[in-house]
């Protein structure tokens, strides 16, 4: 199974709470780049509605699901379309200087 494929399964398993469906088939997450050499793995992620209340949860969610699969070395996640979004891609960039 390719990495991409294993990322997709992966994000499959974060489900956002307050609709009971995950991510992935929400279509929450979009502009999935897979490097499989380098282990990086790049991504957008839209909450379900702009001032969604979990929207960081998610995005924290997401990227600590994508950091613990094997062969994944780096996740590049971006915020969109979110009330906060520029707070969050600062948070989720200091999770990179925490590793």
């Amino acid at each position: 199974m390719s990495l991409e494929e294993r990322v997709v399964g992966v994000l499959k398993t974060v489900v956002d709470p307050e609709v009971a469906q995950d991510v992935y088939s929400l279509k929450l997450v979009y502009g999935i780049e897979v490097d499989e050499g380098s282990g990086s793995v790049a991504l957008k992620f839209r909450p379900t509605v702009p001032n969604c209340p979990v929207g960081i949860q998610l995005a924290v969610s997401i990227k600590k699901a994508l950091l613990g699969l094997e062969g994944v070395k780096r996740v590049k996640l971006t915020v969109t379309d979110f009330y906060m979004a520029n707070s969050a891609n600062k948070y989720l960039e200091l999770m990179d200087s925490e590793e």
